[in-house]
C-alpha cells in the first residue's frame, strides 16, 4: 500500500502547500519569520497526513477491505513472513538431495502464497489454512527436521523417525499445493469465463460464414 510512488505524491504535495502558505503567510500577516516558517511547515505537515489518509481509504476500497480487516490480515502477514524466513533457512541445512528438493519446493509454495497475499490482502480469506496450520506445521517439522538429520551417530529408531518426517512432509506439499489453489481460485473462475465467452465468440464468428 505504503509504494514510493504514493509517498512521492503526499511528499510533492505537501512541500507546494507548505510552500505556498509560507509566502502566502509572509506576504498577507506580519508574524514574524520563524512563526511564519513554522506555519508554513505545520501545514506541509497537515496536507501530508491528510492525502495519506485519502490514499490509504482509497486502496481499502480497492481491494474491498475495511480498516479493521487490512489491520487483521497485517498483523498475521507480519507473523507469516517471520515464518517464511525460518523456512528458507532450513533449506541449507539439508545434507540430502531429495531433501534438499523437498524443502526447497516446501519453500516455494510457502513464499508463492505469502506473496499473493502480500500483494492482494483480499486474498487472505482463501488461505486461512495456510496462515493458521500448514505453515505452522511445516515449518516446525522443517527444523526438528534438519536438526535430527545433522547429528552424528544416528541409530535405527533416528532413521525411521526421519523417514516418517520425510511422508509427513509429502503430505503438508500436497496441502500447500492445495492452499495455492484456493488463493488462485477466483484467477480460474476468471480465466474459465475468459475462455467460454472467447470459444463462444468464435463458434458465433464460424457459424456466420
Amino acid at each position: 500500500m505504503n509504494t514510493f510512488l504514493q509517498f512521492l505524491l503526499r511528499t510533492v504535495i505537501s512541500f507546494s502547500m507548505g510552500t505556498s502558505s509560507f509566502i502566502a503567510y509572509l506576504l498577507l500577516f506580519d508574524m514574524g519569520f520563524p512563526l511564519t516558517l513554522l506555519s508554513g511547515v505545520g501545514t506541509g505537515v497537515l496536507f501530508y497526513m491528510i492525502v495519506k489518509a485519502l490514499q490509504k481509504k482509497w486502496w481499502l476500497n480497492k481491494n474491498g477491505l475495511s480498516g479493521q480487516e487490512f489491520r487483521y490480515i497485517n498483523r498475521n502477514l507480519k507473523e507469516a513472513k517471520e515464518k517464511v524466513k525460518r523456512l528458507q533457512r532450513q533449506q541449507l541445512r539439508v545434507r540430502s538431495l531429495g531433501a534438499f528438493k523437498q524443502i526447497l519446493e516446501i519453500n516455494r509454495l510457502s513464499r508463492r502464497i505469502y506473496q499473493l497475499v502480500r500483494k492482494e490482502p483480499k486474498r487472505f480469506f482463501s488461505a486461512e489454512s495456510f496462515f493458521f496450520y500448514h505453515l505452522d506445521s511445516v515449518v516446525e517439522i522443517t527444523e526438528k527436521y534438519t536438526f535430527l538429520a545433522s547429528q552424528p551417530g544416528k541409530n535405527k529408531e533416528t532413521f525411521l523417525s526421519l523417514q516418517q518426517t520425510r511422508t509427513t512432509l509429502d503430505d503438508l506439499t500436497g496441502s500447500l499445493e492445495n492452499d495455492l489453489q484456493k488463493v488462485l481460485a477466483d484467477d480460474m473462475d476468471h480465466l474459465q469465463f475468459e475462455l467460454n465467452f472467447a470459444n463462444q465468440h468464435l463458434s458465433h464468428k464460424k457459424d456466420l460464414k
